[in-house]
């Protein structure tokens, strides 16, 4: 499933990001597995509410899938 992008949390402290969106929760960006679902959650360009990102870097991401 790829999901919509949660701007990696905007601030990000030796790769833990404390403040991360309400609906997300511990789904901040990468790759997540839950059990047959595995999910890739985006940071995204922009930022929301404030208008830094500190150590967390923008991403465009990029599927290509091939069928047999």
């Amino acid at each position: 499933m790829l999901s919509g992008h949660t701007h990696g949390g905007q601030l990000s402290l030796f790769g833990f990001a404390p403040l991360r969106p309400l609906p997300g929760g511990r789904y901040v960006s990468g790759w997540y597995r839950d059990g047959a679902l595995a999910m890739y959650v985006s940071r995204g360009l922009g930022v929301s509410v404030l208008p830094v990102r500190i150590n967390v870097v923008p991403e465009i991401s990029y599927f290509e899938w091939f069928l047999n």
